[in-house]
């Protein structure tokens, strides 16, 4: 078995998957990749629900959702 270097936070996440998890992501190395650029997104539309003020006009907020539904489009298309 080769051994390599993880830090805190890789190896806490490795150990929350199981074995199947693990083989899976041998099988398929794309998901990992995949995986980043799904969580980019998904950070990047958090922010921006967050940013928008709650009384925000109607027109602004349909403005926003486009933009939200864009990005996690994007990154979809990534992704596959």
């Amino acid at each position: 078995m080769k051994s390599m270097m993880v830090t805190r936070a890789q190896k806490q996440a490795l150990q929350l998957l199981s074995n199947r998890d693990i083989a899976a992501l041998r099988r398929n190395p794309k998901l990992l990749s995949g995986s980043k650029h799904l969580l980019a997104a998904c950070k990047k539309v958090i922010k921006k629900l967050e940013n928008i003020p709650p009384h925000a006009g109607h027109k602004r907020r349909e403005t926003a959702y486009k933009r939200i539904v864009e990005m996690c489009k994007k990154a979809i298309d990534k992704v596959e």
